[in-house]
C-alpha cells in the first residue's frame, strides 16, 4: 500500500488553508498570488481526492462543510509544522557554519568562556554547539568537529589533545580553610560524581583508609558537581582540567596539590574531508593554538 496517498499536493493545501480562513476564493488567490480560476478548480480537485465537499458555494462567497472545518484544523496545524521545519533549517544555512560536538561539562567550563576568543580569532565562523551526547559518525552526521573523552582518539582521524585529565579535590573558600591535611576530608561533606574513580581511589593514592567516603551528594554531570562545590555544599573530586577557570577567579580552591591521574583525556578529532573547509579548518589551528600552544608556553615558561 502507497504510504501518504490520500496527502494533496501542498499548493492544494495552502489554497484550502486560505480560502477557508479568508471564506473567499477571490481573496485566497490574491493571497497566494494566483488566479481565483485556479483556486476553484484546485479546490474541486481536492474535494474530488477527497471524497467529500469542503465548501457551500453561496454567490461569491463561500463557507466550510463540517468536514472543511475538521479538515481545515488538520492542514493548518500540518502547514504550520512544516514552516517550523524550514525555520529550523535556518542554521544550516548560514554561511560559515561549523558543528561542533562537544561534552555537556566541557562545553560549559572550557569552551563557552572561549567563544569570544574563538569568534576574534575567526571572525567568518559561526559555531553551532552541540552537548546532545550523540555518538559521532562523520560519515552520516553534520558534524565538523567532535571533542571526545576518551583513553587515546580514534584511528585514523585527525586529532588534537586538549588536555589529560586528572582528579584533585577542590572547594569553595570557607571550606578549603579548614583543609589542613588530606585524612581532613573524611570529616567534610563530600560530592560524588559518576564515573570509575571516586572518593575512595584518590585517598588510596595518599595511603588514607576511605572510612566512610561514600556518603555525599551524587552528580551525573561533572559541571553541575563543580557549580555545587562553588556553593559551598561539600568538596568535589574535580577535574582540575574543568575548574581551571573557577580556580583562577577564586570561585574554588584546590587545598591539596596531589592529583590523580585517570588515563583519559579530551581530544577534538575530524576528518581531513572536514578539515578541507576553510572556516572548519581555521577553527581547527585556533584549537591548537588555544591548547598545543598553550602547554609549549607553559612548559616554556617553567623552563
Amino acid at each position: 500500500m502507497l504510504k501518504f496517498r490520500h496527502i494533496p499536493p501542498t499548493q492544494f493545501m495552502k489554497g484550502f488553508e486560505a480560502a477557508a480562513r479568508l471564506e473567499s476564493f477571490s481573496r485566497a488567490a490574491e493571497e497566494i498570488g494566483v488566479t481565483q480560476s485556479a483556486i476553484s478548480h484546485q479546490m474541486r480537485l481536492l474535494e474530488g481526492q477527497i471524497g467529500q465537499p469542503l465548501f457551500l458555494r453561496v454567490g461569491r462567497e463561500v463557507r466550510l462543510t463540517d468536514a472543511g472545518r475538521d479538515y481545515h484544523r488538520t492542514v493548518r496545524r500540518c502547514l504550520e509544522m512544516m514552516e517550523e521545519g524550514y525555520r529550523r533549517l535556518e542554521p544550516y544555512r548560514k554561511p560559515g557554519s561549523v558543528v561542533i560536538y562537544a561534552p555537556r561539562d566541557l562545553a560549559r567550563r572550557w569552551f563557552l568562556p572561549r567563544l569570544t576568543a574563538l569568534k576574534l580569532a575567526v571572525p567568518a565562523c559561526e559555531p553551532w554547539l552541540d552537548t546532545s551526547g550523540a555518538a559521532i559518525d562523520f560519515e552520516t552526521m553534520e558534524v565538523d568537529i567532535a571533542i571526545i573523552y576518551a583513553h587515546e582518539p580514534p584511528p585514523g582521524s585527525e586529532s588534537i589533545l586538549i588536555a589529560r585529565n586528572s582528579l584533585a579535590p577542590v572547594a569553595a573558600t570557607a571550606l578549603a580553610r579548614v583543609l589542613s591535611k588530606p585524612a581532613d576530608l573524611l570529616t567534610m561533606p563530600l560530592i560524588h560524581e559518576e564515573g570509575p574513580i571516586g572518593w575512595a581511589d584518590w585517598l588510596a593514592d595518599r595511603e588514607i583508609a576511605p572510612g566512610s567516603v561514600w556518603r555525599g551528594a551524587n552528580f551525573s554531570d561533572s559541571d553541575i558537581a563543580l557549580a555545587a562545590a562553588e556553593l559551598g555544599q561539600g568538596v568535589a573530586l574535580a577535574s582540575i582540567f574543568l575548574a581551571q577557570d573557577a580556580l583562577a577567579t577564586g570561585s574554588l580552591v584546590q587545598p591539596f596539590p596531589a592529583v590523580l591521574d585517570t588515563g583519559r583525556g579530551w581530544y577534538a578529532v575530524s576528518s581531513p574531508e572536514r578539515l578541507n573547509d576553510n572556516d572548519v579548518g581555521a577553527v581547527w589551528e585556533w584549537l591548537k593554538a588555544e591548547t598545543v600552544g598553550r602547554r609549549e608556553q607553559t612548559v616554556g615558561g617553567q623552563g
